[in-house]
């Protein structure tokens, strides 16, 4: 016997009769969100107590078991596990603010050593170069681009005269933040040229880009994980320079440089499911293509710092 319309739940939105939390139709949750302040506070716990459980279950399958998240999320077996591009924006987080911390207190222990009053003072001989015949000048001699509105022109000649006093005083700290405040954007751009790759590489296995991208954004998410692991170990081992603590920190260190490429060599196995003849072979095609895609990162990334004094 069906239930009387009359007692049927209908959508709020679409009036269609639904049979669940979500409506079939348009998708809309069926809860109100205006209730008792417990029930709200209720699910808000329950929904980070869920992403702490699947975040330990997510890196705990990254770093230690290579490709599995990628043939996990190929399987349909998902739900368990941070989506993969949520994961790499997290540890890009985590990273880059734990490279900053280094980087900042690697300044600092260098600024204590120099004793007041002998910094180096004599500045650097560098000029940004010549313009129309004569030495580029902000000012006298300022770099103007036909196309461009005068705003822009005046705003590049401002950059290139900070660019060129950073560099004569000597400033490297300041190029250094610079480049790494760019340096999230430059490998999110690498992760679409990696998926190119990885699909000339895989020509005839017949995947999707898609898939390919999957599997880059979780072996960046790895990188970005196991530079974060050798950035605490590092700063560990500086904390805890008493007994044989540093000899473990540094023998962490090390099987993690010797886990990285291999991480990488199991993984494109476990994933494309090749002979270790040819995984070993595309394995050291794909690091050498990738390693130069880095280096033009790199370039890009300290244009791009330069450009951001």
């Amino acid at each position: 016997m069906t239930m009387p319309n009359a007692r049927q739940r209908r959508c709020g939105d679409c009036l269609a009769v639904v049979g669940g939390i979500y409506c079939a139709q348009c998708g809309q949750k069926q809860k109100s969100a205006v209730r008792h302040f417990r029930q709200l506070a209720g699910e808000f716990f329950n929904d980070v107590l869920n992403l702490d459980t699947r975040l330990l279950d997510t890196l705990k399958t990254l770093l230690l078991r290579p490709g599995q998240l990628s043939t996990e999320y190929f399987a349909d077996r998902r739900t368990r596990y941070l989506s993969p591009i949520k994961l790499y924006f997290l540890l890009s987080i985590v990273a880059f603010f734990l490279i900053q911390q280094s980087l900042d207190t690697a300044v600092e222990a260098e600024a204590a050593v120099v004793a007041p009053g002998k910094a180096d003072s004599n500045d650097m001989n560098f000029t940004i170069g010549n313009f129309n015949g004569k030495a580029w000048d902000a000012k006298s001699n300022p770099i103007a681009v036909g196309w461009l509105p005068d705003a822009a022109n005046d705003l590049m000649n401002e950059r290139l005269g900070r660019l060129e006093k950073t560099v004569r005083q000597k400033d490297w700290t300041q190029l250094l933040h610079a480049g790494l405040a760019a340096t999230p954007q430059a490998l999110l751009l690498l992760l679409p040229f990696f998926a190119v790759l990885l699909k000339l590489a895989y020509l005839f296995r017949k995947r999707l880009y898609m898939e390919h991208l999957i599997v880059a954004l979780h072996n960046h998410a790895f990188l970005l994980l196991a530079i974060s692991i050798g950035l605490v170990l590092s700063a560990m081992s500086g904390w805890v320079a008493a007994g044989w603590w540093p000899t473990l920190f540094g023998l962490l260190s090390g099987l993690l440089t010797f886990w990285v490429p291999a991480y990488f060599l199991i993984g494109l196995k476990h994933i494309y499911r090749q002979s270790w003849k040819m995984t070993l072979f595309k394995f050291g095609l794909l690091g050498f293509c990738y390693l130069n895609l880095l280096a033009l990162g790199v370039i890009l990334n300290v244009v791009i710092g330069l450009l951001m004094l």
